[in-house]
């Protein structure tokens, strides 16, 4: 990690490959969960809406896209190499992060002990490099 080839992290938002090794815990407790969609009741254009969304949770697409870095949301589909089933990790409940996220003031808090340790969030998020959502997306 000193000489700058490796990297470790305590949380990775997306594919370690082609040269990392995702690592979860048989003791530590870890956060998981299932990414959500919807489709707005006054969507414009519900049918494209609904076509994707089948799209994107068919066996073929999370087999070879979703389920080659991370879990994917069918019980049909395996989970990549090196990892167990999900629901086999006993540290983990993938209910429990979106309770966490609905408590507002506990979100601040341990937003809070995390700038504390490790300081502010800086440089550009490479999901938005130009800056154009902001701190808080939806609030523009």
């Amino acid at each position: 990690m000193a000489s700058g080839d490796h990297l470790a992290s305590v949380a990775v938002g997306g594919n370690a490959r082609p040269n990392g090794t995702q690592v979860f815990s048989n003791s530590e407790r870890f956060n998981s969960w299932a990414q959500r969609a919807a489709i707005f009741k006054n969507a414009p254009h519900k049918a494209g809406a609904n076509l994707f969304l089948s799209w994107l949770d068919s066996q073929v697409v999370q087999k070879n896209a979703i389920a080659t870095w991370t879990w994917s949301v069918r019980k049909d589909v395996a989970p990549p190499a090196g990892l167990k089933a999900l629901a086999s990790y006993k540290n983990t409940n993938p209910d429990a992060f979106a309770k966490f996220m609905s408590n507002r003031a506990a979100v601040e808090r341990f937003r809070s002990q995390v700038e504390l340790y490790f300081g502010q969030v800086k440089g550009a998020d490479p999901g938005d490099p130009d800056g154009t959502l902001g701190r808080t997306p939806g609030a523009f």
